[in-house]
């Protein structure tokens, strides 16, 4: 009678234990977008990179775009824009240093981000950052 009675809990607790499981997975999709260009410039072989990628969990949505930028001295930065619907950010990276900005106001020409004493506005295909008296101007790469 015990053994019966101790079966009896065992399946009873794990079959509450799978519904909750089953009831917190949330359904997932996801899609992703990388276009590699290869171009010939004054007899240098340079490749670019632009990723997108879009992804959906539970119905909340995340998109995430990534281009690469450079500057009038050859300098490069990666330059991702991600909106998750409650927040925008851009993460910046070059030279193994990442800094990620907070949205703060839309301009007459593009985006304003900027965390502590660094920040970036869009320009079109422009994207000027600042941090103290320096302004770095960096084009995008085509």
């Amino acid at each position: 009678m015990k053994k019966n009675a101790l079966i009896l809990t065992l399946i009873t607790v794990s079959t509450l234990v799978s519904c909750k499981k089953n009831e917190s997975r949330k359904s997932t999709s996801e899609s992703y977008s990388s276009e590699t260009t290869v171009t010939d410039e004054n007899g240098k072989i340079d490749s670019v990179t632009t990723t997108s990628m879009v992804k959906t969990i539970g119905g909340k949505k995340t998109e995430s775009y990534s281009f690469p930028y450079k500057a009038a001295d050859g300098g490069r930065m990666k330059a991702t824009f991600i909106n998750n619907g409650k927040s925008k950010t851009i993460t910046l990276e070059s030279n193994n240093n990442k800094f990620v900005l907070d949205f703060r106001k839309k301009t007459s020409e593009g985006e304003f981000y900027e965390r502590n004493t660094i920040s970036a506005e869009t320009k079109g295909d422009s994207l000027l950052i600042s941090q103290d008296n320096k302004v770095i101007h960096l084009a995008r790469v085509k």
